[in-house]
């Protein structure tokens, strides 16, 4: 590491640190807007809202109040639908992609494709929400993933979601999508069991990123509005640069119709209208097909899930033990190793 500077490095660890520190005073004054993508905010919320976390069982703390980035695992998912209250359904990697036809197509819910994020090039169709379709904008950056599910589930009325989920969709059946989102983003038991697969230090690095996120937002309102359109396009050049810019988004059959549910866009893409004995998975193969490619010449990684009645449920509690050590892990540990070693300026020595 000689081409490291010692100093700035002991300098980074302290600051990285020290952030965690200071964005506990003023995160309930950064989180007074959302971001504008899922990679930098969602660019369908207009409104500020304020999402703050409600006390702990014990009363002494609140819960974090941001969203972090999750693993792309279908036994995460599948747990985080169980711990919701989800107990029937099971979440499934679909590989290769013709194993989508392993399940009969009224036997999977929804599928959820991940990939990079880029800008639609068409125009949507649909400008109102779509009548007997739930569908919730993401309105905080990370929470794609579990919008995802959410976009799914609460569009089968015959899947059982437990008591809080049953009580949270029959509250957002009027909402628009803006409004489900940001109920989405106050709903704690749905964003706590998401954030629970997260490490002290992954909510640190996303609250730094969205202090930074805020910080840009802010000078680039104070640019000119005439030249919106040239901010736009640097907007995307940015996405497109961005390395973590990974997204997931649904597809799912719906008050007839199937659709494609992103929730960086204001409302869902209709793919077609259902028909008496058709398949709406082999109505969306086409666009997942090329999606596909698209992201293999692009050299992307992408993959698809699906959602299915779950093929056994005897062993839920052998399931829950075996994500809990998935949640262990020794960040706080190596954090409080990485701030000492930085204060005594021995950091690069230790990292070798």
């Amino acid at each position: 590491m000689s081409q490291y500077d010692e100093a700035a490095i002991n300098k980074l660890a302290l600051e990285l640190y020290e952030a965690n520190k200071e964005l506990d005073n003023d995160r309930s004054e950064t989180q007074e807007t959302g971001p504008k993508s899922t990679i930098a905010a969602s660019s369908t919320s207009d409104d500020t809202t304020k999402t703050t976390g409600s006390p702990t069982a014990n009363g002494q703390s609140r819960s974090w109040a941001g969203w972090a980035e999750l693993e792309n695992d279908p036994e995460v998912f599948t747990a985080l639908l169980r711990e919701w209250g989800v107990r029937n359904v099971q979440v499934n990697e679909v590989v290769p992609l013709d194993s989508v036809f392993d399940h009969p197509p009224e036997d999977i819910f929804g599928l959820i494709f991940l990939s990079r994020w880029m800008p639609a090039e068409t125009d949507n169709n649909i400008t109102k929400p779509p009548a007997g379709v739930w569908f919730a904008n993401q309105t905080l950056s990370f929470s794609c993933a579990s919008v995802a599910l959410m976009n799914i589930i609460n569009n089968h009325c015959g899947i059982d979601l437990g008591t809080p989920l049953n009580e949270f969709r029959e509250d957002t059946l009027k909402m628009t999508p803006k409004e489900r989102g940001i109920a989405l983003d106050k709903f704690d038991h749905v964003r706590d069991v998401h954030n629970s697969f997260a490490t002290e230090l992954d909510k640190m690095n996303v609250d730094l990123r969205l202090k930074q996120d805020f910080a840009a937002a802010a000078k680039e309102k104070q640019a000119a509005r005439s030249k919106r359109s040239r901010k736009k396009r640097k907007q995307t050049d940015q996405y497109e640069d961005d390395e973590n810019g990974f997204h997931f988004v649904a597809y799912v059959p719906a008050g007839g119709s199937v659709w494609k549910m992103d929730g960086m866009e204001q409302f869902p893409r209709v793919v077609g209208a259902l028909e008496d004995g058709g398949s709406w998975v082999a109505m969306v193969l086409p666009e997942l097909q090329a999606q596909c490619e698209t992201a293999t010449a692009s050299a992307f990684e992408f993959s698809l899930l699906s959602l299915t009645a779950a093929a056994d449920t005897s062993n839920l509690d052998a399931d829950g033990e075996k994500m809990e050590r998935v949640r262990e892990n020794w960040g706080p540990f190596i954090a409080q190793m990485v701030r000492l070693h930085a204060e005594m300026g021995t950091l690069k020595d230790t990292l070798g």
